[in-house]
């Protein structure tokens, strides 16, 4: 069985709790109890003798175990109250400090990938009336919003890019896009607090097409919009809702059971540290020491019930099907089976607001392959800062699949990002056999060839979906992204490029291939460097401020110093010290971009500049002094003219030899992609360019450039 940490044979405990209560929905039969891990030495111990030796082995150390929680069910175990923990004390600080991964699900890529996926929607929708095959419930009103709500938003980030492909396709979108509003929902208030005051949402919440709210999709039953003030109440949405949900469900609660000779059981488990007292039992750092062990319990045929209300009868249908299907696939492996009880609960309450007429969209790690479930293993938990589990990506798509809908998935197995989309058409009575909503587990795909048939009433979103997630899809790019990273160890800068062009020039790319970029595009060829030029204002506009030690503004300067627009070099070097702080090399590398713009005094401005915030900085001392001695040799030149005006001297000042910038002009290049041009200047240039290549390694201490 797998869990975390190393666990061995526990005999001193200190508990919080008593007894374990019978298995709610379960028999009171004697349960199976495993340990997440045994220490190896404990197997050899336990022989009796050890090899070679007369007398028997020493029996392992004990170890001390903090039992937090006593064995309950998975979904209301304290494990869930550690998470909420966790993200209600870091804020947003689990995303700008990097300690919960993100990039996967926040780069451009996947946020055009979301809004295609969704105009493919609303185009089926649109065209109900006007030949459209779509079921006439799921009819749009555009006199009415169409509300994307997104559970779990986290930083923002992903929202920015979704809306940003949106507001950039709303010319061929057949909904007006000023009806569109996108709602960020978490339920710790400094993530919302966060979202109100980032520069990067703002414009969006002046147009009114972003708003934001505190929720809990697990619990609560209604959303209040903070901007607007309206409430979202069950059945007042006329239209159909758009959910996202991104590496959110593998952090909501889970029930675990196993399936064996047509057996059911429930996996009960019991939380603890490896500490031996943890005086504050919700500190987010128990996390990192977990200690659980796992018991199995029969379970009757109505688990669920009434417990789950209306979804009741569909969780048993779903585990009904999984009991059938390993006893007649798999009678001798059985299967282990998470399902995400908390991730269905929050999508029957926002579905309930539009009376069940939805499309979710979510991007999680997980499986929709029930084969994945064969065999009889505690559940993995993965422990990032925070932890989470595998989604069930089958489940949920049986869930809608019983309520009537159906499930897109993208069948790669091979991912660690698994998008799925669910539509629902709109709520019938959850035992309405005569309506097709009872699974038939009778004849092996037929779950599969109800969702074909569903989701061909919705030709544009299923096009959309193939083309955007399954062909290539957000996992793929992230594959694609780190690959060129961490295997080509001098990656080619055309490939950089297509890379770039790719994912629509996302910054966390750049960021991740600066080295590439600043080191071959002062000496590429006219061609791939007007490209450059073309695309690097893009890094900008996609440029979401979180991460404070990915200084991007610094970086694109470096870009545009290194290809001689010094201007352009300037403003993004003044973006730098105003959005992430003053840095003595940012101002050291102002003052080499006005010396190449034959400004020298205002070059040594900022040489003094960058001294007065770092006195020790030899760089600044050395280039200071010596455009200090030309301006002073100048100056006497100058004087020197005036003086001898009157006997017909005619001495010069004579011009730098830096080249002159001219900002945002593209260099042109006749003789071919592979010229160079100017070559006078390489010289001086290059040395330049070796001074901020070392300058920068000290400008900021970053994170791993591995992809997150």
């Amino acid at each position: 069985s797998r869990l975390i940490g190393d666990l061995s044979v526990v005999d001193v405990v200190t508990t919080m709790g008593g007894e374990p209560p019978p298995s709610k929905g379960g028999t009171a039969d004697t349960p199976s109890r495993h340990v997440s891990s045994v220490d190896p030495s404990f197997a050899a111990a336990a022989s009796g003798t050890a090899a070679g030796a007369a007398t028997p082995a020493a029996p392992p150390p004990k170890r001390e175990r903090c039992e937090l929680e006593t064995f309950t069910r998975c979904s209301e175990s304290h494990l869930w109250r550690l998470m909420m923990s966790f993200y209600d004390r870091k804020g947003v600080g689990a995303w700008d400090q990097g300690i919960v991964p993100h990039f996967i699900t926040c780069n451009a890529f996947i946020g055009r990938a979301y809004a295609n996926v969704l105009k493919g929607l609303i185009t089926d929708c649109a065209r109900i009336g006007r030949g459209g095959r779509s079921p006439e419930s799921m009819a749009l009103d555009p006199t009415e919003p169409l509300y994307i709500l997104e559970m779990g938003t986290g930083s923002g980030k992903f929202a920015f890019f979704m809306l940003k492909a949106l507001a950039e396709m709303k010319e061929v979108l057949e909904f007006p896009f000023e009806k569109i509003v996108y709602v960020m929902t978490d339920f710790t208030e400094e993530n919302v607090n966060f979202w109100q005051s980032h520069p990067g949402l703002a414009p969006y919440f002046e147009s009114g097409h972003l708003d934001s709210a505190v929720f809990n999709g697990v619990t609560d039953t209604h959303i209040k919009l903070l901007r607007s003030g309206i409430v979202l109440e069950p059945g007042k949405l006329k239209n159909p809702v758009v959910v996202v949900a991104n590496y959110l469900f593998d952090t909501l609660c889970h029930d675990i059971f196993q399936t064996k000779e047509g057996r059911l059981t429930e996996g009960l488990i019991s939380v603890g540290s490896t500490r031996a007292k943890e005086p504050d039992p919700l500190d987010p750092e128990i996390i990192q020491r977990l200690d659980n062990r796992f018991e199995y319990r029969e379970i009757t045929d109505r688990y669920y019930m009434p417990t789950e209300g209306d979804d009741g009868e569909h969780l048993q249908r779903i585990l009904g099907w999984y009991r059938d299907h390993f006893q007649k696939n798999h009678p001798n492996d059985g299967a282990s089976i998470l399902l995400p009880i908390g991730a269905l609960r929050a999508i029957r309450r926002l579905t309930a607001l539009s009376a069940g007429r939805c499309l979710v969209l979510s991007g999680d790690k997980g499986h929709n392959n029930p084969e994945h479930f064969t065999g009889l293993l505690d559940p993995h938990i993965a422990v990032h800062g925070s932890f989470s589990v595998m989604v069930n990506y089958h489940a949920v798509g049986m869930y809608f699949t019983s309520r009537g809908g159906f499930a897109l998935h993208n069948p790669q197995e091979e991912a660690s990002l698994k998008v799925s989309a669910f539509v629902l058409t709109g709520d019938t009575t959850s035992n309405d056999d005569n309506n097709g909503l009872v699974l038939d587990w009778s004849t092996d795909g037929a779950v599969e060839e109800r969702d074909w048939d569903r989701a061909a009433a919705f030709p544009n979103l299923s096009i959309a979906f193939r083309d955007s997630v399954d062909r290539f899809g957000p996992n793929d790019f992230f594959v694609l992204q780190k690959s060129l990273k961490e295997d080509a160890s001098a990656p080619a800068l055309k490939a950089v490029v297509a890379l770039l062009k790719l994912g629509d020039w996302d910054p966390d790319v750049f960021y991740k291939f600066r080295d590439p970029l600043l080191n071959q595009a002062p000496t590429c060829g006219a061609k791939l460097r007007n490209d450059l030029l073309r695309g690097i204002p893009r890094v900008w506009e996609n440029y979401f401020v979180l991460d404070r030690d990915k200084d991007v503004a610094f970086e694109i300067g470096r870009f545009y110093y290194g290809v001689r627009q010094y201007a352009s070099a300037l403003r993004f070097y003044k973006e730098s010290s105003e959005s992430i702080g003053e840095h003595h090399v940012t101002y050291h590398n102002m003052g080499l971009c006005h010396y190449s713009m034959n400004s020298p005094k205002t070059a040594i401005g900022f040489f003094n500049k960058s001294l007065t915030l770092n006195s020790s900085y030899a760089k600044a001392a050395s280039w200071r002094d010596k455009v200090q001695k030309e301006v002073d040799n100048s100056d006497a030149v100058v004087q020197q003219a005036a003086g001898g005006e009157g006997t017909g001297s005619s001495t010069q000042k004579q011009p730098s030899t830096q080249p002159s910038g001219e900002g945002g002009q593209l260099v042109t290049d006749r003789a071919g992609d592979g010229g160079d041009t100017d070559t006078s200047t390489r010289g001086e240039l290059a040395q330049d360019l070796e001074v901020l290549s070392l300058d920068e390694k000290s400008k900021t201490q970053t994170s791993t450039d591995t992809p997150q």
